[in-house]
């Protein structure tokens, strides 16, 4: 038994050019997301390198608040000496280092900050700090105690003009 060939529809026909089209658009969607995924790992990169250098800082501002507290139960609270410096980029060497020598407390306090810049210089690259113990600012609803000092570093950021700034009140 022989059969007609089935008649060829105009709409059938109308598709075939609609297919090369899909297919140019879905080549040039998989390359914008292949790009994208490209780009990912230097993004991750940043990220982590920049959470770094903050969990670095929260850690160099929780051993200068442990210094300065020392200071204080020997007699040489940075408060009481109305302190206000700037630590990074350090500051020049002091006299006397208070390893080999006796020191009297502000001497101290002296090479302790120091000793701490040149630690925070290594470990935070074109970092800026300062240290302030006159007045203390905090955001936020509760106001600094009497005797705080407030640490401000400025981390670098990567390809930007701004920096981040970061506050902490230590209560040495």
């Amino acid at each position: 038994m022989h059969r007609p060939a089935p008649a060829v529809s105009p709409r059938a026909g109308g598709l075939r050019g609609n297919t090369l089209a899909e297919a140019l658009v879905a080549c040039l969607v998989l390359g914008l997301g292949v790009l994208a995924w490209l780009r990912l790992p230097g993004l991750t990169a940043r990220e982590l390198a920049a959470a770094r250098m903050h969990q670095d800082a929260a850690h160099a501002a929780a051993a200068l608040a442990a210094a300065l507290h020392a200071q204080r139960d020997y007699g040489a609270g940075p408060v009481a000496q109305g302190l206000r410096r700037t630590l990074l980029p350090a500051p020049p060497r002091p006299a006397s280092d208070c390893l080999d020598a006796d020191c009297t407390p502000a001497q101290m306090v002296e090479a302790d900050l120091y000793l701490w810049s040149e630690l925070a210089a290594a470990r935070l690259p074109g970092a800026r700090a300062e240290l302030d113990c006159r007045a203390a600012v905090v955001q936020g609803p509760a106001p600094p105690a009497a005797g705080d000092c407030t640490l401000r570093i400025r981390l670098p950021t990567q390809g930007e003009a701004d920096s981040d700034l970061l506050q902490w009140t230590l209560h040495p």
